[in-house]
Parts: structure tokens; C-alpha cells; sequence
């Protein structure tokens, strides 16, 4: 798998792929994304600020955004393993296609090395406690819980992967 930025113009194919991802989460009880997120409005605003992202295999595998500062991560209700550089993850969304294929792993892989490329000592998500499967998938890659981020009025769950060395924390 390989990240390649979105480009003006293939907002639609995200969204096709958000769409699927959407159908999937409600088919097992996850409204996470029931009320409309991600619009394509934010679609076409994240390839115009460049965090839009496509996973690739022999075919686009699904789209995710990448930001290197998210606000709603100032104040968590628990504490990062580290200070400094990160990347935060959103709008993570497989193809019916590809679901299921193992592929959430080395999305993981290509993500370290950009972030090693920017010099950022770790990577940071937060999900909705209705969502089994990034509950599930989060610790299986190296994902450490660290408590609760506020994302649009909502309180979510939040992860790091350290890239290196942790903080010593009391």
C-alpha cells in the first residue's frame, strides 16, 4: 500500500468510499458518521488544504485525512505520552472492496514513515465508543489509550502511537 494526496477533482471517489464506510458502520450499529460526517464539503476543503489522502493498493483503498496540529487535541482529559510533533488521523473510510483485508496495518506503516518525514514523534486518533472495530484495531498496531478529546461537542476516545522515545510520566 502506498498514500498518495487527493487532488481537486476526485472529491467524488472519497466520497463514494466514505459513503460505503458509512453504510458499513450503520449495518453494525455505529451511527459515528449517521448524521451526514464527513460532508463533502470537508472533503473538498481537506484535498484543498492538502491533508486529503488515498491508500492504494492495485486500486484506491480508501481515503483518510492526515493533519499535522488538530485544536481539539490541546485539551484532553488524561495526558499524551508525548510532547511535540504528531499527526492526527481522521476520516479513516476502507472500500467495501478492500474491507476486511488487513490493510488497516500497513496504512500504520506508510503513516510512520510521513511522519518520520515531518519530524513528528508520534501519531494521534480518537474514535467514537461505538466504533468495535478501531476500538479493536487501535491497540493491535502499537495504540495506547490516553483518555478523552472533545471533537464537535462530543467526547471521544483518544490514542497515540509514540514514534520514539516516550515521555517519563508519574
Amino acid at each position: 500500500m502506498e498514500l498518495r494526496k487527493a487532488v481537486k477533482g476526485e472529491e467524488h471517489i472519497a466520497m463514494s468510499i466514505i459513503d460505503e464506510a458509512r453504510a458499513f458502520q450503520l449495518s453494525y450499529g455505529n451511527a459515528q458518521w449517521g448524521d451526514g460526517y464527513p460532508s463533502l464539503s470537508l472533503i473538498e476543503k481537506d484535498i484543498e488544504e492538502g491533508i486529503g489522502y488515498f491508500m492504494i493498493t492495485d486500486e484506491i483503498a480508501g481515503y483518510l485525512a492526515i493533519v499535522d496540529y488538530d485544536p481539539s487535541y490541546d485539551d484532553i482529559e488524561g495526558e499524551w505520552l508525548t510532547d511535540g510533533k504528531y499527526l492526527a488521523l481522521h476520516r479513516i473510510a476502507f472500500s467495501n472492496n478492500t474491507r476486511g483485508k488487513g490493510l488497516f496495518q500497513s496504512l500504520i506503516a506508510n503513516i510512520k514513515i510521513l511522519a518520520e518525514e515531518k519530524g513528528a514523534g508520534a501519531i494521534r486518533i480518537d474514535t467514537d465508543r461505538r466504533n468495535p472495530i478501531m476500538l479493536h484495531l487501535l491497540p493491535k498496531v502499537g495504540f495506547e489509550f490516553t483518555g478523552y478529546v472533545l471533537f464537535e461537542g462530543d467526547k471521544k476516545l483518544a490514542y497515540e502511537l509514540p514514534l520514539g522515545a516516550k515521555r517519563n510520566l508519574p
